[in-house]
């Protein structure tokens, strides 16, 4: 006896054959079949599916023999993965490599043998297809090619094997996918036919994957009106006529497409969820449809929130009428009585002042001092008040007519001061143009307030820089340190003592809250003894030069 030597890719050979994963398991009837179809076909007693390992062969599918395994050096099977075609030994008494082996001399007594190899798609043999007989022969051409054919059907049953496993795994990692997710996920044929009903699905809807896959359409959980009005939008929005039903859900997902909007779902106990449903096609890798798939989330709780919004909203416009009504009565009930105050002690400064004691004038002094603080104070804040409640009129505004409005609304400070003041080229923009002439004033008056001893120098220009125009308005006062540069702009924030430069600490944060309300912004630039430069800008959008 003659073992057959190993193959010069044994080790490669085995690993392709473990990869099959199909060596000790059960009987199939796939390989069974083929196995009596080889033994009907080729008239032998003994029909095998042998698999080489590295010590054995044994048998995946055997007809006429009981053992399921022998040990691969007496193997006829390890002789004829040597070869890429069918092994046939006619006569195994009166061959030397298997005179002598065991399974000719005893049981099961071979005498014929043929063996076409397993071969895989890269070439490795596994094993072979045989069959066998107890008295010398030989197989006739049509046997020789229906035992080929049958042994690459073998070789497809195991890669199909294979195929079936992956595809069984990697429906299980769908379906875990599927029943993980939180959403509704429902996938039909092209009919329309549900296929696959997630957890989600069933969490949501009541209803069972049992109850719906192959017997329903997701018509069923759908409101029919709603899906009539749909019909009817979509009819007019694609330019052709879209029953309702199940084109309804799919006509916008055709050709690859997607079509998410809002639905109502019915629940099986006849309850209404709002959801967002999403639908796409599913295509092979040739364009043919395989169905669809809708992915839909509840927005019950957006839905709530949306409506808290609208509340919120609906209470805001309220309360900023309200605030509105306020500011309006504040600004006569509040600033009258201040007024009258004022021009009692105004009054009683000019008429007693120096006829009673230099303790008595000062008082005076203070209250006349706090009282113009005050209505100077409650002023600055209805001003700040209304610009949040007023409505903005938007209108073409050349901004020549604010700058004019806003110096001679400061004419008192301008008489004292006598500032020198340059005005450059002004576009045209779009906003309230009482707001704008609020902001100028504001920059404005802040010039001359910080001007110092020096003669005020104030410039006013404006330049276009890309989709915003930038206006400035640079003095020549005192200046400030870098780290308050974004600190001014906060309400009630002062840089200065009252007493050196009197003020509330609204002025700029009104000046920001303007430039906002316009889509703009503000900022200074300034070092202290050198002046200031205000800017903030405007969108350029709806201006014209």
């Amino acid at each position: 006896m003659t073992p057959a030597p190993f193959p010069p890719n044994e080790a490669s050979r085995l690993a392709r054959l473990m990869s099959f994963n199909i060596l000790d398991t059960p009987a199939e009837a796939e390989f069974d079949d083929l196995t009596h179809l080889a033994s009907a076909i080729c008239e032998t007693p003994i029909a095998l599916i042998s698999l080489i390992d590295a010590g054995r062969q044994w048998f995946k599918s055997r007809v006429g023999i009981d053992a399921t395994e022998t040990p691969r050096d007496i193997a006829f099977c390890s002789h004829a993965i040597l070869s890429s075609d069918v092994m046939e030994v006619c006569n195994a008494e009166a061959d030397g490599r298997f005179a002598d082996n065991p399974l000719v001399a005893s049981d099961p007594h071979i005498r014929f043998y043929a063996g076409m190899p397993l071969t895989a798609a890269d070439g490795h043999h596994m094993g072979t297809l045989c069959v066998i007989d107890r008295v010398p022969r030989t197989l006739s051409a049509m046997q020789l090619g229906a035992l080929r054919t049958l042994g690459r059907q073998v070789v497809r049953q195991m890669e199909l094997r294979i195929a079936s496993r992956r595809l069984a795994h990697e429906s299980a990692f769908r379906q875990s996918i599927l029943n993980s997710a939180a959403e509704s996920i429902i996938s039909v044929d092209p009919e329309g036919i549900i296929i696959t009903f997630s957890r989600g699905s069933e969490r949501l809807l009541g209803y069972t994957a049992a109850e719906l896959v192959g017997q329903s359409t997701p018509a069923l959980l759908h409101d029919p009106a709603e899906i009539a009005e749909h019909a009817a939008r979509l009819s007019a929005e694609l330019g052709r006529v879209v029953e309702p039903g199940f084109e309804t859900f799919v006509a916008k997902a055709r050709g690859g497409g997607s079509d998410t909007r809002e639905w109502t779902y019915l629940r099986k106990d006849h309850t209404r969820v709002p959801v967002l449903l999403s639908v796409s096609e599913i295509a092979d890798e040739n364009g043919v449809v395989l169905g669809f798939i809708g992915v839909a989330r509840d927005i019950t709780e957006l839905k709530r929130a949306e409506a808290g919004l609208e509340h919120l909203a609906a209470e805001l416009r309220r309360s900023n009428t309200d605030l509105e009504h306020f500011a309006s009565i504040a600004s006569h009930d509040l600033q009258e009585p201040l007024r009258m105050v004022t021009s009692y002690l105004d009054l009683l400064e000019r008429r007693y002042k120096g006829r009673l004691d230099a303790q008595a004038d000062e008082f005076i002094g203070f209250a006349v001092d706090g009282a113009k603080r005050m209505k100077t104070l409650i002023r600055d804040l209805l001003a700040y008040s209304r610009v949040g409640t007023r409505q903005k009129a938007r209108e073409s505004v050349a901004m020549e007519r604010p700058i004019a409005l806003a110096i001679e609304n400061l004419k008192l400070a301008v008489e004292v001061k006598r500032p020198a003041i340059s005005i450059g080229p002004m576009p045209v923009v779009s906003g309230d143009p009482v707001l704008l002439t609020q902001l100028f004033q504001n920059l404005i008056g802040n010039a001359l307030k910080f001007s110092g001893k020096e003669t005020p120098r104030i410039q006013i220009s404006a330049v276009r820089q890309c989709c915003e125009w930038i206006f400035s308005v640079a003095d020549n006062g005192i200046g400030m340190e870098a780290q308050y540069l974004e600190r001014i702009f906060a309400i009630f924030h002062r840089l200065h003592s009252r007493e050196e430069y009197p003020g509330t600490g609204i002025g700029l944060a009104l000046c920001k809250r303007i430039a906002e309300i316009h889509g703009g912004r503000i900022w200074v630039e300034s070092e202290p003894g050198k002046g200031s430069v205000f800017h903030f800008s405007l969108p350029a959008g709806e201006a014209k030069d």
